[in-house]
């Protein structure tokens, strides 16, 4: 096997390849692998969720699917104070531990993430049946305990993504994708699929989150399992050190952060539905949707290079830093451009063939969502750089001016174009955002490799 290897590396493909991606072993092509990798987990999740919608809503019918999908909506938005920003300080503080060799501050930062978040989704768990029981009378029966179901599930999910996250701080990127994006998708639609084969059909809401919670569960127990066979493997001592009073400080940055970036995503719906109109909410809403495809290679390419760019910054390899953030920005760059001359040229062609001929009119909207999509591929991993480098107060400074600018654009600009006047509050915010981050992190690595210090 090997000398075939070998035949086809000292090839003219083999060497097409080794100039594009890097030779086997190189850190270019490990993160190429990886994003590689990254992509086709993502789509695998995307597929899956798209699976689940299709049998639930045919399974449970209208009104169960909308009261299932209510319950995932209040899980999504929680889990962001449930984690309280430890996901991404995970990935960046165990990579940065790893090439100093801190090993007593992996386990400790471990250890009070587990427990922090663990406490805090309990907590909110907790809090959010006591108020159900208290205002059960506002809603129905079948509404509360499928809510309560979903609270139940809370401590899950939030345990699920810590340890995929921190699988991704040690450089298993694909196995904690894994465990985050698809096990618990997947396992959900096997009991699904078992209980429709057993039972003939699935009754209602509070037994499809049922299945749901076991679900979790189940891909709770894998990622444990993987984490702690890592960390038996990685880590030589067995010794723990805090430095709680850091850590607490940058994860509320880091949920305040997350919860920022929730605004561009869901705030020009809810005042389109305010100012406007229930139709243009629903145009809107398939023009977002479909241009949400554009930043998927962007995303991939920052979940593998996340934990490098921790440590190059960390070892102030300024070179190796600089040519990966001009990998990932082209990346991301050659991924979005085809979709945005697609949307902008075919766009009307595309809405009227999938989604039906009225919603041909968002045609325009979609073609300038796409260029605010476009500025935030081009501009490549550059709040990932800030976030990796500990610099997450300049990202949340950055994201929550242009979530401000986000806003009040919106109001004067619904008010007179409609979805167009949404759509062109959203490029604008994207541009002011990641003009912010550009300089931010301009500003960063130059006083950081010239020797003026981390401070800016």
């Amino acid at each position: 096997m090997k000398p075939v290897t070998e035949t086809f590396l000292n090839g003219w493909l083999g060497k097409t390849l080794a100039r594009g991606v890097g030779k086997p072993g190189s850190l270019r092509f490990r993160l190429a692998q990886d994003t590689a990798s990254v992509m086709v987990i993502q789509a695998f999740s995307i597929g899956l969720g798209f699976a689940i919608n299709v049998v639930l809503a045919r399974l449970l019918g209208v009104r169960e699917f909308g009261l299932y999908s209510l319950a995932i909506s209040v899980l999504s938005f929680l889990i962001v104070p449930a984690t309280l920003g430890f996901p991404l300080l995970l990935v960046r503080e165990i990579a940065a531990y790893r090439v100093k060799g801190e090993w007593d501050l992996i386990r400790g930062l471990l250890r009070f993430a587990q427990r922090t978040s663990l406490g805090a989704s309990l907590s909110i768990a907790l809090l959010g049946i006591l108020v159900l029981w208290v205002f059960s009378n506002r809603f129905s029966g079948e509404a509360v305990r499928v809510l309560t179901l979903a609270f139940v599930a809370l401590p899950f999910w939030a345990l699920l993504q810590l340890y995929g996250e921190a699988l991704r701080g040690f450089e298993r990127i694909v196995a904690g994708q894994w465990v985050g994006l698809v096990m618990r998708p997947l396992c959900f639609l096997i009991l699904v699929g078992a209980a429709w084969v057993l039972i003939g059909r699935i009754q209602d809401a509070s037994t499809a989150l049922c299945l749901h919670i076991v679900a979790a569960g189940s891909a709770l127990v894998f990622a444990f399992y993987l984490l702690r066979n890592q960390i038996h493997r990685s880590i030589p001592s067995n010794a723990v050190s805090q430095n709680t009073a850091v850590w607490t400080r940058s994860s509320l940055l880091l949920a305040f952060l997350t919860l920022l970036n929730l605004i561009p995503q869901h705030a020009g719906i809810l005042m389109l539905g305010w100012l406007r109109s229930a139709e243009e909410v629903g145009l809107y809403k398939v023009a977002f949707q479909t241009a949400a495809i554009i930043p998927f290679g962007h995303l991939a390419v920052n979940t593998a290079i996340a934990p490098t760019l921790a440590q190059l910054y960390a070892t102030r390899d300024r070179a190796k830093l600089r040519r990966l953030i001009l990998a990932a920005s082209a990346a991301a760059i050659a991924f979005a451009l085809p979709f945005v001359l697609f949307f902008t040229v075919r766009g009307a062609w595309f809405l009227r063939s999938v989604f039906g001929e009225p919603f041909a009119r968002s045609a325009k909207a979609l073609a300038i969502i796409t260029g605010g999509q476009l500025i935030y591929a081009i501009t490549g991993p550059l709040r990932l750089v800030l976030i990796m480098s500990g610099h997450e107060n300049k990202a949340t400074l950055s994201i929550g001016i242009g979530s401000a600018v986000y806003l009040l654009s919106n109001i004067a600009l619904i008010q007179l174009l409609g979805i167009n006047g949404a759509a062109i509050a959203f490029t604008i915010t994207w541009v002011a955002t990641n003009l912010l981050n550009l300089y931010f992190a301009f500003q960063l690595l130059r006083n950081k490799f010239l020797g003026l210090g981390d401070k800016l």
